[in-house]
Parts: C-alpha cells; structure tokens; sequence
C-alpha cells in the first residue's frame, strides 16, 4: 500500500526516484445524475459525492466535491485542500477546541456551505450537465483546471495551482505540504 512503486511523489521528495512515478495526472469529463436527497441539512457533506481525489499518507491533497440541495435546481463543484500537519499534531486542536487539521475548501461552480433556505447557486451546475476536470502535477505544482460547459462554444474555464511542497498553505503554521509524502 504505501510502497514507493505503487505511489506517486512530487520532485521536492527526497526519495522522488523511488517512486512509481514523479508527478502524475487525473482527468475527467462527467455529469453528476443523482444526489442524495435524505440527508441531514446541519451537516455539510450532506447531499454531496466525491468525485475526485488524491490521497496521500495521512490526509488529501485534493478532493473534488459536488453537492446540491435537494430543493435547488443547480449543485456546486468545490475542490478542498487538506492541511498535513505533522504526525505529533494531527489531532491536535486550537484554544476553542476546533481541529487545527483541516480541509480548506474552495468554491469553483456555485457555492458549497449553502444551507437549507440558501438561494440557488445559479453560477452552478444542474444534475445532468457535463463538466470536466484536469489534475496535472508537474514538479512540485497541483495545477487544477475545471471546465463548465466543455464541449460547447463558450466553455467557463477556473484554474488554480498549488504548490505541494510548500507548506503553512494560506497562512496555516501547521501544513508541512506534501513535499516528503507520498500520494
């Protein structure tokens, strides 16, 4: 399972060679048809599948998440990037007894935290409607690309690069990155 050979690493690892291969892609062109629709409103990954992840030794690089409210006509697409503490500090928790590990979730189609009563993300996608996504990690860089509408005349294009091997990601002291990990 965690054998070099059977993974991935970014170059900043120090054992890159090792490894099955250094970098790697993952793509997609999909339609979400069916959601839960019996789910519990208090909680947020109510109503939502993954449909795209990396994971690493301990947590995740990325996950890809589309949820839709039952009541909504359009759903949202998120991407989370999970913070990679040190071993000692994984459970570790802030003075108001929160998790400092944590996803750190962006909202690409649509918006995720959406509650029951919540507009419709109009700027989302409906069950049904095709999009893709493009994972490409090249040396030490996530670079994501999603595309709404992909095989029309005017595709809506998001991107975002994250570099792996960095650490404290948007300002978090706790986040190694993933520079020694495997994936």
């Amino acid at each position: 399972y965690s054998a070099p050979n059977n993974n991935f690493a970014i170059s900043s690892h120090d054992n890159a060679q090792e490894f099955g291969s250094i970098g790697g892609q993952m793509t997609a062109t999909l339609s979400v048809d069916q959601v839960s629709t019996s789910g519990n409103y208090k909680k947020t990954g109510a109503f939502s599948v993954v449909i795209g992840q990396i994971h690493g030794s301990d947590n995740e690089p990325l996950k890809i998440v589309y949820r839709k409210l039952p009541e909504h006509e359009h759903g949202s697409l998120t991407w989370n990037y999970e913070l990679n503490p040190p071993t000692e500090m994984k459970d570790a928790k802030d003075e108001n007894g929160k998790k400092l590990r944590k996803d750190i979730r962006h909202d690409v189609f649509g918006q995720y935290n959406l509650k029951k009563g919540s507009a419709d993300p109009a700027d989302g996608i409906k069950l049904g409607e095709v999009f893709s996504y493009d994972v490409n990690i090249k040396d030490n860089i996530m670079h994501l690309t999603f595309t709404k509408n992909p095989n029309s005349s005017a595709p809506i294009v998001k991107t975002y690069d994250v570099d792996l091997a960095k650490g404290k990601y948007q300002g978090h002291d706790i986040d190694l990155g993933y520079g020694q990990d495997w994936m």
